[in-house]
């Protein structure tokens, strides 16, 4: 079991269960030291399946900030969000940015409300889905990127474009020195898909990773928990290494997510 785990969700995405609590105390049962909460960004529009509501934000952030107290002396927890870079939303998410401890960049949609990440089918569109990661790196939006392979969940098959993409990401890793995630939550844990190339799980993808190890982009492991359960089991975790098998990844064990937020926060502002 990791020591540290950045993306961890609640119940107010519409897509998690357990109450705050729960989750504080498996990871302490669990053996972990630090415990980031990123729960899915809010927008005016709501969404109750995909992400918490507008006017639950401030809870969210007075819960996770009262258990940090009580819990003080177990494990260190952290209140951050999981948002999107939306060039439509970008003075609220400038916002969020200075609100919280930290962000992760999970790029669920090209646009609020349109065109999933989860259902690209070409080129261009993969091109757009790494315009938005290298935009909110740019402006300090970010302290590492969730799941930057979650654009294959419905991508047909793994060609040279693809692969195109998978550097490109590991570049701009190196250049704005941003990690990136091994992803061992839903990709892999609702099991394989059937695509045009094979049989394989929609994420993590190993082809981004090879990238990710030529170029020696910093990973983080980060469970994306939807379930306090989820802090007591390696079998998701396993599962994601063993599609990496033989690569050598530059997998960081410790990562100060609060003192990158300083530093690129400066950048935002």
């Amino acid at each position: 079991m990791i020591l540290e785990n950045y993306h961890t969700h609640t119940k107010r995405c519409g897509h998690a269960i357990g109450d705050d609590e729960d989750y504080v105390k498996k990871a302490v049962q669990g053996g972990l030291k630090k415990l980031g909460f990123s729960d899915h960004a809010a927008y005016k529009i709501p969404h109750p399946s995909e992400r918490m509501n507008f006017d639950e934000v401030q809870e969210y952030q007075d819960s996770i900030l009262s258990l940090k107290k009580k819990y003080k002396n177990e494990i260190e927890i952290y209140c951050g969000m999981e948002i999107e870079y939306y060039p439509s939303q970008i003075d609220l998410l400038k916002e969020y940015r200075r609100k919280f401890d930290y962000c992760i960049l999970g790029q669920h949609n090209l646009e609020l409300e349109t065109q999933s990440s989860y259902h690209l089918r070409n080129q261009k569109q993969l091109e757009t889905y790494l315009s938005r990661l290298e935009d909110a790196c740019k402006i300090g939006l970010c302290d590492y990127i969730a799941h930057p392979d979650v654009c294959m969940y419905s991508y047909p098959y793994l060609d040279d474009g693809v692969r195109q993409i998978a550097s490109q990401i590991a570049d701009l890793s190196i250049k704005y020195d941003m990690p990136l995630e091994l992803n061992c939550g839903s990709g892999v844990r609702y099991g394989k898909h059937e695509y045009e190339d094979g049989l394989r799980f929609p994420y993590p993808t190993r082809i981004f990773f090879e990238e990710f190890s030529k170029k020696h982009c910093k990973i983080i492991i980060g469970l994306d928990v939807h379930d306090p359960s989820l802090f007591l089991t390696d079998v998701y975790i396993d599962t994601a290494l063993s599609i990496m098998d033989g690569l050598n990844l530059n997998i960081i064990d410790h990562y100060d997510i609060i003192e990158s937020a300083r530093k690129r926060k400066q950048i935002l502002l």
